[in-house]
C-alpha cells in the first residue's frame, strides 16, 4: 500500500513538471518568466529567481515551482545566456 502511494506520488510529480520553452524578461532588476504555450503565446508571468548556479546545474524557482536545468537540456548558446542572467561576479 505504501509503495503504491509512493509510486503514484512520483508519477504525479513527474507529470506536473513544466516543459517547453521558458521566456525570461528583466524588469527593474527582477526576473520574470512565462512558459511559451503551444499556440506560440506567452503563458502566465511568474517571478523567477536562481538559488543555485553551479558548473553543471542551475536551480531556478519559477513562481512556486522548482526547476533544475542541466547543461545538456538546452542549446549551448541558450545555456550561456541563462548563466549570464543570474551570474553575480564576486559571489
Amino acid at each position: 500500500m505504501v509503495l503504491a502511494a509512493g509510486v503514484w506520488l512520483t508519477i504525479k510529480a513527474y507529470r506536473a513538471q513544466p516543459s517547453g520553452e521558458l521566456r525570461l524578461v528583466q524588469r527593474g532588476g527582477q526576473w520574470e518568466g512565462s512558459w511559451l504555450q503551444s499556440t506560440g503565446e506567452a503563458g502566465v508571468v511568474l517571478g523567477v529567481s536562481c538559488d543555485y548556479l553551479g558548473p553543471w546545474l542551475v536551480g531556478l524557482r519559477i513562481g512556486s515551482q522548482r526547476l533544475w536545468v542541466w547543461p545538456d537540456s538546452s542549446a549551448t548558446a541558450n545555456q550561456r545566456a541563462l548563466r549570464r542572467c543570474f551570474h553575480r561576479p564576486g559571489r
